[in-house]
């Protein structure tokens, strides 16, 4: 039977060669997403047929299995997690699961497959360069407020992360945490976790950066490339800055990309009306939905 482990700093390296290999471009499959809400989710993985299985508790919802990846067996992954369920009494059940694997899911349980999804939870995707250069008409207005702080603040400069600029940058999300009101239990559960990737960073092969404004910090951003993908974790800014927010997942992406990097994940907006608001003002070429699919019993 699979034996599952709790996801920590000591063994997440252990995920990577599964995760390495994932086509979906959703950010649950993500070494800094994975690291930043194991403790939410009370996450924990096993390996079988060469492919890596995971599980997540949803507040109020209950365990999940996570779709199996990696260059492995999927089928004999999911052999595995229906012997699992079936000797553990554990539900079967799939969370956040990319269109390709819920078609998967789909073949392999015909109808006893209840599949629900919600907009909440689907990731925002962008081209690269679009957020790099902000161009065209329909790029108009994120355009004027680069050009007004690049304009406002002529000393702006990006910083990488690195071991001598990191306690800086935690100074910055520490200070940033006291200046803006966390209302709801999501929010405050999000900036705890930004602290504790940002601290990590490092360790976790995470691309991170900030904005510096003449020796004071104004903006910064965490994120990972996999695949032909970036995936942004973290954006904070100063709204006492105008542009700050533009200014950041522009010089982000410039600085973040590499050779082959086609597209930019700034993952959901978790159902907040501002954050919506403001992810499909940078036009997005996809919402990828992530699916809920619960196997009734035989």
């Amino acid at each position: 039977m699979l034996s599952f482990s709790p996801i920590s700093m000591q063994n997440v390296a252990e995920l990577r060669p599964y995760i390495g290999v994932q086509p979906f471009r959703t950010c649950d499959y993500t070494i800094g997403a994975i690291f930043q809400w194991r403790a939410y989710f009370c996450s924990s993985y096993a390996i079988a047929s060469n492919m890596l299985i995971m599980r997540a508790t949803y507040p109020g919802e209950g365990e999940y299995f996570v779709y199996p990846v990696g260059s492995g067996d999927v089928s004999a992954a999911l052999d595995a997690v229906d012997a699992y369920a079936a000797q553990s009494g554990a539900k079967l059940c799939f969370c956040a699961v990319p269109a390709e694997g819920m078609e998967t899911l789909r073949a392999r349980y015909g109808e006893r497959a209840k599949i629900s999804t919600h907009r909440d939870w689907a990731d925002y995707l962008y081209h690269a360069s679009d957020l790099i250069e902000f161009p065209g008409k329909k790029y108009h207005t994120q355009r004027n407020h680069l050009n007004r702080f690049l304009k406002d603040n002529p000393s702006a400069v990006f910083v990488p992360v690195t071991e001598e600029t990191l306690p800086a940058a935690v100074a910055f999300l520490n200070e940033y945490e006291q200046h803006v009101p966390l209302d709801k239990v999501i929010e405050a559960e999000e900036m705890l976790r930004a602290k504790e990737l940002l601290a990590d960073s490092l360790k976790l092969g995470q691309k991170a950066g900030y904005i510096d404004v003449a020796g004071t910090i104004v903006a910064l951003s965490i994120g990972e490339v996999i695949g032909d993908t970036l995936y942004c974790h973290v954006e904070k800014a100063r709204v006492d800055y105008a542009g700050s927010y533009q200014a950041i997942v522009s010089m982000f992406a410039r600085y973040a990309v590499e050779p082959d990097t086609l597209y930019i994940n700034r993952e959901d907006d978790s159902g907040e009306e501002a954050l919506r608001y403001s992810k499909l003002a940078y036009r997005p070429i996809q919402l990828l939905d992530k699916y809920w699919v619960n196997i009734d019993c035989p």
